[in-house]
C-alpha cells in the first residue's frame, strides 16, 4: 500500500495560536519554536491543507478534498486557491481513476474539490462519509454547494462507525465534529482534524476552539496516538506540514513547509 501526500494550498491562519488553542502557553510555544520551527508567524499560524492518495490493490482512494478552485468558498475564506486536480496529474492520476473518495468530516477546507456544485469532480467514486457527519451538516451551506449533488448522483455512501474500504479502515474519531472519522492504513492513520496543530500530538488536552466537543476531541487524539504508537506508523494529519510520530516528532516531509509542496510518499 503506499500513500502519497497531496498539499493542495498553504496559508496563514488569521488567527493567533494562543487564540485558537486557548491552552497554548511559554511551554507549547518553546516546543514548536523548537521541533517545527517556522510555524508560529506574526499574525497567525501556518497550515497546510493536506489530502491523501492511497494506492493498494482494491484501487485508489483519496482522503480529502481539499480546499478546491478559486472562487470558492475555502479560498476565499484563505485567499489561496487549490490546486489538487494538477497534483494527481503529477502521479499519473486522473479525476476519474479515483474509486472512492474519504471525507473526514465536511468542513469547507475538506471539501472544496468534492463536487463543483452540479456534480461530483470525481465521477467514478463513491464518496464515503458517517452518518452522523451527514446528519449534523445536512441543509448547511457546504452540503448544498458540495454534498447533495453527490448524493443526488447516487455517489454518496453513508456509513456507521470502524467501516473496511479497499484494504483500510476508517474509524470514527468524533470532537472536532459530530461524525469525523480517521483512516487507518499500514503506511499511517490518516487523521482529518484529529489534530490542527503539531503540538497537539505532544499534549493530546490542548483544545481547539471550533471543535464541536473540545472534551470527545481529546478522547479521539489520545485514541489514535494510542492506534499509531501501538501501530507503530506516523499520524498524517490535514494540516501539520509534516507527518508525526506518536511521540510528535516529525518523521516526513518535503520541503521546509513555507510553501506548497510537490507529492511525496510517506
Amino acid at each position: 500500500m503506499d500513500v502519497t501526500v497531496l498539499c493542495d494550498a498553504v496559508a496563514v491562519f488569521p488567527e493567533g495560536v494562543g487564540e485558537a488553542l486557548p491552552g497554548w502557553g511559554l511551554r507549547e510555544a518553546e516546543w514548536t519554536r523548537r521541533v517545527v520551527p517556522g510555524n508560529v508567524r506574526v499574525g497567525g499560524w501556518l497550515l497546510h491543507f493536506h489530502s491523501y492518495l492511497v494506492s493498494s490493490g482494491d484501487g485508489l482512494v483519496l482522503v480529502d478534498a481539499g480546499v478546491g478552485p478559486a472562487g470558492g468558498e475555502a479560498a476565499e475564506w484563505l485567499g489561496v486557491a487549490g490546486r489538487l486536480p494538477g497534483l494527481l496529474g503529477k502521479v499519473g492520476v486522473e479525476v476519474a481513476d479515483v474509486d472512492a473518495v474519504v471525507l473526514t468530516h465536511v468542513h469547507l477546507d475538506h471539501v472544496g474539490w468534492a463536487s463543483d456544485g452540479a456534480q461530483a469532480l470525481f465521477p467514478r467514486a463513491e464518496y464515503v462519509v458517517q452518518r452522523d457527519e451527514l446528519e449534523h451538516v445536512r441543509g448547511g451551506s457546504t452540503y448544498l454547494k458540495r454534498i447533495r449533488p453527490i448524493e443526488e448522483a447516487g455517489q454518496l455512501r453513508v456509513v456507521d462507525g470502524e467501516t473496511a474500504l479497499r484494504g483500510m479502515r476508517l474509524v470514527s474519531t468524533p470532537g472536532h465534529t459530530p461524525g469525523h472519522q480517521s483512516v487507518v492504513t499500514d503506511r499511517a492513520v490518516l487523521g482529518g482534524d484529529v489534530l490542527v496543530h503539531p503540538a497537539q500530538a505532544r499534549w493530546p488536552e490542548l483544545t481547539y476552539v471550533y471543535e464541536r466537543d473540545p472534551a470527545q476531541a481529546v478522547t479521539s487524539r489520545r485514541e489514535v496516538l494510542a492506534m499509531a504508537a501501538t501501530m507503530g506508523v506516523p499520524i498524517a494529519a490535514a494540516h501539520p506540514h509534516a507527518a508525526l510520530s506518536a511521540d510528535a516528532i516529525p518523521v516526513a516531509s518535503n520541503g521546509d513547509g513555507d510553501d506548497v509542496c510537490p507529492p511525496y510518499k510517506l
